[in-house]
């Protein structure tokens, strides 16, 4: 299926996403660089780490409001907040008055919108998808993050440290268009769910009791919480080794470090999801899909637990080409086996709450620091590839074994 055969709500989705994704890319990574160098290294951690929480609770009522109300509604106030969060911080951060403190307070306020922005943007484009499309859109929504984060991190590198102004204007420029976009073209025939409590801290609580009642969706989550912190050990436990253990040589007249080696393999991850996604995913049609799946999570998990070892060149730019090959193929299949799970009556309340995914995926992995410490690098990939066996064994659970909530019910 083309890009021009997706729904119009998919495909501004899609088109919207990239946008801001390519110039935020160029300024979230480098968030917590210019809050360590403004207010110090101890505010910074907590001002990244709050952040996360903020925008992981802010989330949970974000599903419960995009469940209740109208989501284009709930999605419009979202964007509202957001544009007026970077305006202020783009004001803030002009050099002349570069106040890191408004900074900070308006960076939650960004938190708090994206919270709400999610999950009912989310649930909305999922409505507009049928099944027979779905496996496609999610492949080319993996294949434009990947693109975007490329051009965003480049362009970010160029222009953060002598510009940051010019791409917060360029942010809060975008935001702007794109929310204008979406309220003009965006379709939502979802009038909202008024049968949920309307106390939305009674609301969240019932909404949330529901899902984790259900067992199969919850499996899942676990499971993806468990895969993905293979993942997250890079910029934790696997950055640590590498920056220690890498012996510094001249690669082609380069200079390579551990933090060097560790960024290579991210560009090689990115570049080659941009060069073949479509490739392999035309190669492996072919094939049986719960076969693709499994080999593709055995690849991604395989190849994380040795990087956590290994700390020669080649074996690690070889180990980055077969995790990102796993990822290609496991990835859109699951984001598909994903949409199955979620309860219609609750999607953008599902969503919010396997926010748990990632949040959870990146405890595990900070946790590997301090394991890693006592255990060392080969008993850490044992360790790293435990929890992602463990991970893939519970989607085999979640996705193949348990029968779905509302079966059961029924």
């Amino acid at each position: 299926m083309k890009f021009k055969d997706f729904p119009l709500n998919v495909r501004l989705r899609l088109v919207c996403g990239f946008c801001i994704r390519i110039v935020g890319s160029a300024i979230f990574p480098f968030m917590a660089l210019y809050f360590s160098e403004e207010l110090g290294k101890v505010p910074a951690g907590i001002i990244m780490t709050s952040f996360v929480i903020v925008g992981y609770l802010t989330g949970l009522f974000g599903g419960y409001f995009s469940d209740r109300f109208n989501r284009k509604v709930v999605l419009q106030i979202g964007q509202v907040i957001q544009i007026i969060c970077f305006l202020g911080m783009t004001i803030a951060i002009h050099p002349s008055n570069n106040w890191a403190l408004v900074v900070a307070i308006l960076y939650f306020g960004h938190a708090v919108s994206n919270g709400l922005n999610y999950p009912a943007l989310e649930a909305i484009v999922i409505d507009s998808m049928e099944e027979s499309n779905r496996k496609a859109i999610y492949v080319y929504d993996y294949w434009l993050v990947n693109l975007a984060i490329a051009g965003g991190v480049m362009l970010g590198g160029a222009f953060y440290r002598d510009h940051r102004f010019a791409l917060f204007i360029g942010m809060t420029v975008i935001l702007t268009v794109t929310t204008i976009i979406l309220q003009r073209f965006l379709v939502d025939t979802y009038t909202g769910n008024r049968s949920t409590p309307s106390n939305p801290i009674h609301g969240v609580i019932e909404n949330y009791k529901i899902a984790l009642r259900d067992r199969r969706w919850i499996t899942f989550v676990f499971g993806s919480m468990l895969v993905f912190s293979t993942e997250f050990h890079m910029a934790n436990y696997i950055g640590v080794h590498l920056a220690e253990s890498f012996e510094s040589r001249q690669i082609l007249g380069i200079p390579f470090d551990g933090v060097r080696m560790m960024a290579f393999m991210q560009l090689e991850n990115t570049l080659l999801v941009v060069a073949i996604t479509f490739a392999v995913t035309a190669f492996v049609k072919r094939f049986k899909e719960k076969t693709i799946f499994f080999i593709g999570l055995s690849l991604y998990i395989t190849a994380y637990a040795a990087i956590t070892s290994m700390n020669s060149f080649i074996v690690l730019a070889v180990l980055a080409i077969i995790f990102t090959i796993g990822e290609l193929l496991y990835s859109p299949i699951r984001q598909v086996k994903q949409v199955d799970l979620l309860d219609p009556e609750r999607r953008a309340s599902y969503l919010a709450f396997g926010g748990l995914t990632f949040h959870g995926a990146k405890l595990v992995a900070a946790a590997g620091i301090v394991v890693g410490a006592f255990i060392g690098p080969v008993l850490m990939s044992g360790y790293m590839f435990v929890f992602g066996a463990l991970g893939a064994y519970l989607y085999y659970v979640s996705l193949y074994k348990m029968q779905p909530a509302r079966q059961l019910a029924a």
